[in-house]
């Protein structure tokens, strides 16, 4: 039997999800979709988040962050499993999981743009005593920001590599909403967003998007590096982000899964 997929937000994220869909996933297909501007090389029908939810049997959120509270609500009405992209929303919106207790829902977070999580998930078990993410990316990946914009940065003049903001996982997805979905989901894997700290860094010399993780307990000490090529539909994000999503998919009905 083949799970109706529904996908809200149809930008860099979903449409690489869509298309992956439409190419075949065992098991999966795409049934609707839901954004404000419904792109046309696919197919298929556009809804609004309550009958996107009511009719497909899993849901996948490529939406920015602060429109994922809009979308909850109707995913646990209708008690729908759901595959969310925007990990810092879980942060900035802590109602969400509030909602989700009372339903069968499950929330599941991909790894997005890191890896790592399944020894830090390991980790947690014996202890966790310092988890820290350092983001860089080009200055201009950061235009927009809340902090960016309420600081007056001008990002256009950073030349060499430097440091815009340290802070805790919470703090961070409040200034770089659409940027920090890394350190949230690092969190979430292991001690929580108050103790998980990051940093974020802008250099105009740098390939592309690169998360370091290190996270440290008494018995182990995890240390990683990504770099990522920035989505050309999107520098924010990565291309790792979308294929974190299709990798969750594949694995939810493999006969073996490697976690």
């Amino acid at each position: 039997m083949s799970i109706s997929v529904g996908i809200a937000g149809m930008g860099a994220i979903g449409r690489a999800v869509a298309r992956a869909l439409v190419d075949g996933i065992d098991g999966y297909h795409l049934h609707a979709a839901s954004d404000v501007n419904p792109p046309t090389e696919f197919d298929i029908p556009y809804f609004d988040f309550e009958q996107l939810c009511k009719s497909c049997d899993l849901i996948i959120e490529a939406l920015p962050p602060h429109i994922v509270p809009q979308l909850t609500p109707h995913i646990f009405a209708h008690e729908k499993d759901a595959i969310l992209i925007s990990s810092s929303a879980l942060l900035l919106y802590p109602e969400i999981l509030a909602q989700k207790d009372s339903v069968t829902s499950r929330i599941i977070v991909p790894s997005g743009a890191l890896s790592g999580l399944d020894g830090v998930s390991a980790l947690k078990q014996m202890g966790i005593e310092r988890a820290l993410i350092a983001t860089t990316k080009k200055p201009m990946g950061y235009d927009g920001a809340p902090y960016i914009v309420e600081n007056n940065i001008d990002l256009a003049a950073i030349k060499t590599k430097e440091c815009l903001f340290k802070g805790n996982a919470i703090e961070a997805s409040r200034a770089f909403p659409a940027n920090i979905n890394v350190a949230a989901t690092l969190s979430l894997a292991g001690i929580g967003p108050e103790r998980t700290q990051v940093e974020i860094w802008a250099d105009p010399e740098i390939g592309g998007n690169t998360h370091e993780i290190t996270v440290s307990g008494e018995f182990s000490t995890i240390r990683g590096r990504v770099e990522n090529t920035p989505d050309p539909a999107n520098p924010k994000s990565s291309m790792l982000a979308a294929q974190s999503i299709i990798s969750v998919l594949k694995k939810m009905n493999a006969p073996v899964v490697v976690l």
